[in-house]
C-alpha cells in the first residue's frame, strides 16, 4: 500500500465517524469518537495519523469492515 498524506488519513478517519482537531499542542492532533454512552478523545503525534491509518485499513480489510472493492488487492504488511 503506498503512503497517505496526512489530509488522506484525516478523510478516513472522518469517514469512520472520528472527528479530527488540531492541537492541543502543535504537532499533535486529537481524535474524537462520539458514542451514545460518551466521547472519546485520543491525542497523538501529527506524523503518526498516516500509519494509524494504514493499520486501520489493514485491520478492516481483514475483517470485510468498510470494504467496499470486493477484489481489491490486501494492504501490505511492509
Amino acid at each position: 500500500m503506498e503512503a497517505l498524506s496526512y489530509s488522506e488519513a484525516v478523510r478516513l478517519f472522518e469517514q469512520w465517524g472520528f472527528q479530527v482537531e488540531p492541537g492541543p499542542r502543535a504537532g499533535e492532533v486529537t481524535l474524537i469518537l462520539e458514542t451514545p454512552e460518551g466521547r472519546t478523545y485520543a491525542v497523538h503525534p501529527v506524523e503518526l495519523l498516516p500509519q494509524m491509518a494504514i493499520s486501520a485499513l489493514a485491520v478492516r480489510w481483514r475483517n470485510g469492515v468498510g470494504v467496499q472493492i470486493a477484489d481489491s488487492a490486501p494492504p501490505c504488511r511492509c
